[in-house]
């Protein structure tokens, strides 16, 4: 293994697309001819070998590129994007992000068993991919339960940028996993999100220390993005996956890297936008506002 190389993150990588492809630790072992614990002193950082790393990446269906944090890391899902998120998380000590509509994170537990719900209405009726969908489903949920915990242990700041439009949108459709449900579902579903909002708001007014939320009256890209600080080391990713009412997991390809252009262009983009958006009382009354507006009631 070639200097400059940490195999720390080769190993969360391998873990990452491990989980994207939907293998199971032990799938994975015996597809490489290892033991499990073989598998997992690798995911743990142990020195491995590049042409066992090769083996790794033929069969996720990645590069070894990827695996080794060359250039830019691809995501085809978002079980193994999420994946990444919860490892950078760990080691971020601040978090600044623009979400589309709302950043996992600052969402009420109660979110995640509204998720689960969207998740399963969002599948097609294509049977013969509906258990490796279920699966991907799984595997999304654990990691945001995960991220959710790490967040209460670790506790990194977080700025975040929403767009009051996107949530608008929320609001107006419900927390749904599809279009087309019957009223009274529809109905039950905006409740939930109005919850949301009025979580939302909390936050913007009481300002919890080491969260800041920043809204922005324009309707903004559908491709979030998120930069992980740990000293001076920035981390870009960018993901076109959905969380949120009408899900996207699968449809896209997710982004990570440190090249200096990306990040520098990047924190210059949050740094306009957050010069010019709504934020603590101002942004709580733009919230209350769009509550109080009988379309989306």
């Amino acid at each position: 293994m070639g200097v400059g190389v940490n195999l720390d993150e080769v190993g969360a990588r391998v873990r990452a697309y491990r989980l994207g492809a939907g293998f199971s630790a032990e799938e994975l072992a015996g597809a490489l001819g290892v033991s499990r614990a073989a598998l997992y002193r690798i995911e743990q950082g142990d020195i491995v070998k590049i042409d066992v790393l090769q083996n790794i990446a033929a069969i996720l269906g990645t590069s070894l590129a990827s695996l080794l944090g060359v250039g830019v890391e691809y995501h085809s899902n978002a079980a193994s994007y999420q994946a990444r998120m919860q490892q950078l998380e760990n080691h971020a000590t601040h978090i600044a992000a623009l979400f589309s509509p709302l950043s996992y994170l600052l969402t009420t537990e109660d979110y995640d068993t509204d998720l689960a719900v969207i998740l399963d209405e969002s599948q097609s009726s294509d049977t013969l991919r509906t258990a490796d969908r279920k699966n991907e489903h799984s595997a999304v949920l654990q990691t945001l339960r995960e991220r959710r915990e790490q967040m209460r242990m670790h506790n990194p700041s977080i700025t975040c940028l929403i767009s009051l439009p996107e949530l608008r949108r929320m609001l107006t459709l419900g927390l749904v996993g599809k279009l087309g449900l019957p009223p009274a579902i529809i109905a039950k579903r905006r409740k939930a999100a109005h919850r949301e909002i009025v979580h939302l708001i909390h936050l913007m007014r009481t300002e919890p220390l080491g969260i800041q939320i920043g809204l922005i009256e324009d309707v903004i890209s559908n491709v979030a993005f998120q930069l992980f600080y740990k000293g001076k080391d920035v981390v870009l990713g960018n993901s076109p996956f959905r969380i949120a009412e009408l899900p996207n997991l699968h449809v896209g390809v997710a982004t990570i890297t440190s090249a200096p252009e990306a990040v520098k262009l990047h924190m210059a983009l949050f740094d306009r936008l957050w010069r010019t958006c709504k934020r603590g009382s101002e942004g709580a009354a733009l919230l209350e506002a769009l509550l109080s507006d009988e379309n989306v009631k």
